[in-house]
């Protein structure tokens, strides 16, 4: 073969030299022998005789240069049939340099990119391939050809090599850790440390500050505390505010990469991902929700972010039942607690304002085409202030603008309140009174003039009962065994009254309190929700003692009417049939059997086998218990012993509801016949700005007019149109 060292080459065979040591260059599989064929590739470009491209078609002027050009073409030329390798070879020679400049060589258990089998054997011995500084050499060699400047063609997996080693350091020294600070500091001094000075030797002193590699490497650092800080986003939105140290840190940081849209992005897609599906709780959904907030609000306080990300969670919890009851539960329970019940209690609270319903806006939904703003330095103190919709920036504000009205919340609040109130024996509103003012402060007083006259209801029913109580015992007579709530019906929401005709015994004692409330409040008179209230009893049931022997053990039970009406038939007689009881108390057979197994279930009665179609009960007694007859069939037991609302939501619902049916029928006996779809509109059109809201969805209309429909009132065709109905 013909050397490369003749000084009289013809300029044909000078220009064949290049990809002869190409040819050279590449032939050779053992990536461990890159330095010296490096070496040898500087050689043949110093051997080239400079006045042969001098006049060339590289496009430089300058022979060095065009020297360089060409072995750089041939190289790449020659390699071709090798595919990718020589970079990756090179990157991997790059990455195996860096590790050998740090102390301590950490392993990452992400680091799974593939490797060919001259890179793993790079890696598993990068001492022996760099030991005595040869790194510095082939560095050397690398910008005599020109390769690592900033158009050079390893420049690239130089650049991938710097990267994936800044993102390996912080993902072992950050990830996870949310609760410390300084990790950016840690990171920023181990860069100019250790990186800063190994790409010094890299493309030497000169380009290093040419090139402005400093700052270069210092956005390299924040890019890469950013990725994986936004791959740990959902958690720590999850764990805020225990992750406050970690959102400072992101803040300050974002501030330099402006990465803020791709941490939009991968929280939108995560909590889309792990809050929007049935298997996550409401509760749950609205904490992270409010976590959210707070979080984008720290990193971001103009709230453009915060309005992109949450928008499918904000979607996806109107679509749910429970979101107003769980709202309303967090507000006031103080068993419940959390950022909520804080919440209603901030000395800087102020009313909500009108809050326009963002689900009928016409506008485009919002997008991560923006820009941050200026500045975003806040004031310490005003977290929440500013945001949009009109609802003053605090978190209530966020959640009621979900639905677009308060007037849902006020609603859902009214039912818990009686539901509460009617449960309270002791009539003390003292927590309820306190819970009002707070919130009259956030909705308004007028909105919340309902709850309050059910309040001064309870208190005006606790003042006649004690001076009920004080006129009979002054009188010598028996004291009452009845205490009563009066409502006034008006300002409660619809209640529980199914008709029960009480055992006689327990409407004696109604009649008694009747007849001594309208002595003292003549001429009003008291109309009783029988189903409604608790009953406490005293009743004798047989146990099975210490020793096994039956004994006669006496037991309180708290139960609601209907129970204490059944099994007070038992004191007339020990044998009932469910038709029997029916019959009595005028209730159905089936919802009988269903609360019978109350007390079933606390082994105060017994079902006898029958051949009767209606089930035989029977009080249990001690011979029972001997005969092991007491056995309970967990079919018959009734968990749910009594009416857990008071409320009847049915009841609530057609009233909701039956304030539009002046509005439905005036639209058909004007418009003759329309769609769900158009009534559903037009009503949106024509209820907005009166005192009644329209804010009911499509298919709770649907339900409205099929009720309608069966009485009589529309008439529906075949082709989904509603009409008058003609008789």
């Amino acid at each position: 073969m013909e050397t490369a060292s003749s000084t009289t080459t013809a300029p044909s065979t000078q220009c064949r030299i290049p990809s002869m040591a190409a040819d050279e260059f590449t032939a050779d599989r053992n990536w461990r022998n890159l330095p010296q064929r490096l070496e040898r590739l500087v050689e043949v470009l110093h051997e080239l005789d400079p006045d042969n491209f001098s006049n060339n078609n590289y496009g430089c002027s300058d022979p060095q240069e065009a020297r360089r050009i060409a072995i750089t073409a041939a190289v790449m030329a020659s390699a071709d049939c090798t595919g990718n390798k020589l970079v990756q070879s090179f990157q991997a020679l790059f990455r195996a340099s860096l590790e050998s400049r740090q102390s301590t060589t950490v392993t990452s258990n992400d680091d799974n990119d593939e490797m060919n089998e001259e890179e793993e054997e790079e890696k598993e011995e990068p001492d022996e391939l760099f030991a005595n500084g040869a790194d510095l050499v082939i560095f050397e060699h690398l910008r005599t050809l020109g390769w690592i400047r900033s158009n050079g063609f390893l420049m690239p997996a130089f650049g991938a090599a710097v990267h994936r080693a800044i993102l390996k350091k912080v993902k072992t020294t950050i990830a996870g850790d949310f609760e410390e600070e300084g990790f950016f500091d840690t990171i920023q001094a181990w860069c100019e440390s250790t990186v800063e000075v190994w790409v010094t030797d890299v493309v030497g002193p000169d380009r290093f500050e040419q090139e402005n590699w400093s700052k270069r490497l210092r956005h390299c650092a924040a890019q890469c505390f950013c990725l994986v800080r936004i791959d740990e986003i959902f958690d720590i939105v999850c764990e805020f505010p225990d992750s406050r140290p970690a959102v400072a840190e992101i803040q300050s940081v974002m501030e330099k990469t402006k990465m803020h849209s791709q941490l939009g992005d991968a929280l939108r897609k995560s909590l889309v991902r792990r809050l929007n599906h049935p298997g996550a709780n409401t509760s749950q959904i609205i904490d992270c929700y409010i976590n959210s907030i707070k979080v984008l609000r720290e990193i971001d306080p103009s709230d453009r972010l915060l309005e992109v990300v949450t928008e499918p969670v904000r979607s996806y919890l109107r679509a749910r039942n429970d979101t107003v009851r769980c709202i309303i539960t967090s507000l006031t329970d103080a068993e419940v607690g959390g950022d909520l019940y804080e919440e209603l209690r901030r000395q800087d609270a102020r009313p909500l304002e009108a809050i326009r319903d963002d689900s009928d806006d016409e506008e485009e939904c919002p997008t991560f085409d923006w820009q941050p703003a200026p500045s975003i330095t806040k004031p310490k103190g005003t977290f929440l202030a500013g945001s949009k919709g009109g609802g003053g920036g605090d978190i209530l504000a966020m959640l009621v603008s979900i639905y677009g009205s308060k007037e849902l919340f006020v609603n859902e609040y009214r039912v818990m309140l009686a539901d509460k109130l009617l449960s309270n024996l002791d009539f003390n509103t003292d927590k309820e009174v306190h819970t009002l003012e707070l919130l009259k402060l956030r909705f308004g007083e007028l909105s919340m003039r309902n709850c309050e006259i059910m309040i001064k209801d309870m208190d005006d029913s606790k003042r006649a009962v004690n001076s009920i109580h004080s006129d009979v015992k002054a009188s010598g007579k028996a004291a009452p065994v009845v205490d009563s709530a009066v409502v006034s019906h008006i300002f409660w929401p619809p209640l529980q009254n199914d008709q029960l005709k009480h055992h006689p015994r327990i409407q004696a004692g109604l009649d008694q309190y009747s007849a001594e409330f309208c002595r003292l409040k003549n001429p009003r008179r008291l109309i009783w929700l029988n189903q409604l209230g608790t009953v406490q009893l005293e009743l004798d049931v047989a146990e099975e003692g210490p020793d096994g022997t039956p004994i006669v053990e006496t037991r309180e039970f708290n139960c609601s009417p209907l129970l204490a009406t059944l099994i007070s038939h038992f004191e007339d007689k020990e044998l009932w049939t469910s038709e029997d009881l029916s019959n009595e108390t005028g209730i159905a057979e089936h919802i009988i059997q269903k609360r019978m197994g109350y007390w079933v279930s606390n082994r105060v009665v017994k079902i006898v086998p029958s051949s009767q179609s209606a089930v035989v009960y029977q009080v249990a007694s001690q011979e029972h218990l001997l005969q092991g007859e007491h056995d309970v069939d967990s079919a018959m037991m009734d968990l749910d012993h009594g009416d857990s609302q008071a409320v009847s939501l049915f009841a609530q619902e057609e009233e909701k509801m039956g304030v539009y049916e002046s509005y439905i029928v005036g639209m058909l006996t004007n418009l003759g016949q329309l769609p769900l779809e158009k009534i559903h509109n037009m009503l949106k059109m024509y209820v907005s700005g009166s005192d009644v809201k329209f804010t009911q969805t499509p298919s709770q209309l649907s339900t409205f007019l099929k009720y309608l429909c069966k009485q009589e009132k529309l008439e529906c065709g075949p082709d989904g149109m509603y009409k008058l109905y003609k008789k």
